[in-house]
Parts: structure tokens; C-alpha cells; sequence
């Protein structure tokens, strides 16, 4: 069986919580074979490239910087798709939202952990309803 396709959606946004949940979404698609960043300004356009990537997916992952949702309400506007897994780095995580762009590398490490762990649950999930 061929490994699920896992879409990743983030922020990339001017504070610490949105370049952290920026950097977060990059580092787990460069460590996780079968997972690739969506083009969120594409989804917004209601371009293929975004779009596209969004219909293949097997899974979809939305990484939000603060409580504005700004990636969920994109791509459910413009796809219809609702996250399998959504985290959000201020209520979800606990970081603190600074207007600048520092982030603790501490915080990235336990988020991106958190992030992978919450997918594969997802997965098993996913897989046990259909043995059902």
C-alpha cells in the first residue's frame, strides 16, 4: 500500500507564532517522505497549484499561526476542505503571539513532535474505520 499523501497548509505570518508555524510545516514535509507544503496565496486564488494539492491529498494538516485561523478559513473557502488536523500555536501550544519574528527553536522542536504525533493518530483512525 502506497503511503498516504499528507498536505501541510501553515502560516507564515510577521509574528514569532506565525514564523514558527512556518517553520514547523517546512521542517516536517523536508523529514516526512509523502508530505508537501500547500501554496496557501495559490489556494487563494483558486489556483491549480494549491488547489491541486489539495484534492490529492490523503490528509490534510493546517499549521495556524494565532486565533485569526487565516489558512483554515482560505482553504475552506476555496476548497470545501476541512483539516484533518489543525493546531494552532497560541491556544494549542501555548506560545505566546510577539509582533516579531524570533521563535524559541525549543518550542519548534516539541510542536513539530506534537504535529506528527497528532497525524499518525489521525491515520490509525482513518485506517480503523475502514476495517470496520
Amino acid at each position: 500500500m502506497a503511503e498516504p499523501i499528507v498536505a501541510v497548509a501553515s502560516c507564515y505570518g510577521a509574528s514569532n507564532t506565525g514564523q514558527l508555524a512556518g517553520a514547523v510545516a517546512t521542517e516536517l514535509v523536508r523529514e516526512n517522505p509523502g508530505w508537501t507544503l500547500v501554496c496557501l496565496p495559490a489556494v487563494a486564488i483558486d489556483g491549480e497549484a494549491g488547489l491541486g494539492k489539495l484534492a490529492k491529498a490523503d490528509f490534510l494538516v493546517v499549521i495556524e499561526g494565532c486565533p485569526i485561523m487565516c489558512c483554515t478559513k482560505i482553504i475552506e473557502e476555496h476548497s470545501g476542505r476541512k483539516a484533518d488536523v489543525r493546531v494552532e500555536m497560541v491556544a494549542d501550544c501555548g506560545v505566546k503571539k510577539q509582533p516579531t519574528p524570533a521563535y524559541d527553536e525549543a518550542d519548534k522542536a516539541r510542536i513539530k513532535a506534537e504535529v506528527r504525533q497528532r497525524v499518525q493518530e489521525a491515520m490509525s483512525r482513518k485506517e480503523a474505520s475502514k476495517t470496520i
